[in-house]
């Protein structure tokens, strides 16, 4: 594989599916930490006129709501996914400009070597912390599934 197709195939494609992916995580946690917050104000207003049947009802349904909203943004953590994605974005684009105008560490006759080890270096680390925070999650029952305690050994100690 050439440096040409390497800048496409590689990085390039992997800079606009982490732009793409950044930018929606962005608006989906802005859209929901939005309808939280206008809820949960709502709420307190309503409060106050609680002695008519149907704002016990209304307000009893926007908690409901804003406790389901709490739950997908902890779940789907697209606060979380959009900084991730962006920064390893801008990452890579440093690396290509860099690359493209020699600066260093490109200024070197292994330029396109060291390109992609620096770049495979940054994907590496994107995918360790993927892994790691799925540990966690699952660690902390966050996937949905029930943490269960680690096999303990038949042997007993001597």
């Amino acid at each position: 594989m050439n440096a040409d197709d390497y800048l496409q195939k590689r990085i390039d494609d992997q800079i606009k599916w982490l732009s793409s992916s950044s930018s929606k995580n962005q608006q989906w946690f802005k859209k929901l930490r939005a309808a939280e917050i206008v809820m949960g104000c709502a709420i307190a207003y309503l409060v106050s006129h609680a002695e008519l049947m149907p704002i016990q009802v209304l307000t009893g349904a926007m908690g409901v709501a804003v406790a389901t909203i709490g739950g997908l943004l902890s779940l789907y953590r697209f606060q979380e996914k959009w900084i991730e994605y962006r920064v390893t974005a801008e990452s890579l684009k440093r690396e290509k400009f860099f690359f493209l105008t020699g600066t260093a560490p490109y200024d070197v006759d292994d330029r396109f070597q060291t390109l992609v080890t620096r770049v495979e270096a940054i994907r590496a680390a994107e995918n360790v912390q993927w892994a790691e925070s799925t540990a966690a999650k699952k660690e902390a029952g966050d996937d949905g599934t029930a943490s269960l305690p680690a096999p303990q050994s038949s042997k007993t100690a001597t």
